[in-house]
């Protein structure tokens, strides 16, 4: 049985329907169902069965799906353990990044790389942290660098190996000329109730910490207006002196046109991280990019009371 088709048939028991696996693996819906057909002719025994109008997999497609799970940890982790004997970082390595750590980081790492591993193609794409993680598991990117916030952690995988990076304050900000700003020191949230808030779209880390912190610290349902996942356009909403927001301190503190302050209720955090596949770690072009990474949070953090670096 074909390694690509058994991939097929394993992202088809994670997502759950042939759409998802043509999105996720960029494939069209039909090519698909090609080729899981194919696939169930080579296994001589159904694999999908049609329940209404949707497909599922037979309990001989859950048996194979575990195999091909198997099957492609293991084709990944021969790959890894051959490239490390020859200890050359080369080849395309896709890497997938949050914006607002790629505006610290992105720049640093990659001109590492351009001189420490001159033979690796880096692709990088932005993507949110949830999608990102479910994109690393099928394998449509080799390294993910995410965040989490204290309140609302990103979700823990056994197949996923996560070294985190840095861990920064995440402060209220609000315009400079905003009379909260204007008096210096920590701002509560209580004394923000009304204000129009600028935040990430629902379902991201950004949203639910605002959602969750005006909650319970607050006591209230924050006024979102604006939804952005763009760390610059929030940045500009607030400095428009329309919206208030939270931004962790690295990109909070990096322009005048805007007012930074420490939550009063109490200090909020979040961690930004990379992730891969465990089976991928030894390889070394995931370590070469890992190290990079490694050294651009170093060179963003020195000097800074309000970001720690963990690695």
């Amino acid at each position: 049985m074909e390694l690509r088709r058994l991939r097929l048939l394993h992202e088809f028991a994670r997502q759950g329907t042939v759409a998802a696996v043509a999105g996720a693996l960029s494939y069209s819906p039909s090519s698909v169902s090609v080729q899981l057909a194919e696939l169930e002719r080579e296994a001589g025994v159904p694999l999908l069965r049609k329940t209404g109008r949707t497909l599922q997999l037979t309990p001989a497609g859950r048996r194979l799906a575990e195999h091909a799970a198997a099957a492609l940890t293991a084709d990944e982790a021969v790959r890894a353990e051959l490239a490390h004997l020859d200890g050359t970082p080369r080849g395309v390595l896709r890497l997938s990044f949050v914006q607002t750590p790629a505006l610290a980081l992105l720049g640093g790492a990659l001109a590492e790389l351009a001189v420490t591993a001159p033979d690796l193609r880096v692709e990088v794409v932005q993507a949110e942290t949830a999608p990102a993680l479910a994109d690393l598991r099928s394998r449509a990117i080799d390294v993910a660098v995410g965040i989490d916030y204290d309140p609302v952690p990103a979700p823990r995988h056994r197949d996923v190996d996560r070294h985190d990076l840095i861990r920064e304050q995440v402060k209220l900000v609000l315009p400079v000329r905003h009379r909260l700003a204007r008096r210096g020191g920590p701002v509560s949230l209580v004394d923000v109730e009304h204000a129009a808030w600028a935040a990430g779209r629902p379902g991201t880390g950004h949203a639910a910490a605002i959602d969750h912190l005006c909650n319970r610290y607050g006591g209230y349902t924050p006024d979102i207006r604006h939804r952005t996942d763009d760390g610059l356009i929030l940045r500009a909403l607030v400095a428009s002196g329309q919206a208030v927001t939270l931004l962790a301190a690295l990109l909070a503190t990096a322009t005048p046109h805007v007012a930074a302050r420490t939550i009063a209720e109490s200090a909020v955090h979040r961690t930004v991280f990379t992730a891969a596949r465990r089976s991928t770690v030894d390889a070394p072009a995931v370590r070469a990019v890992r190290t990079a990474l490694a050294n651009a949070a170093a060179a963003a953090t020195a000097g800074r009371d309000d970001v720690t670096l963990l690695v």
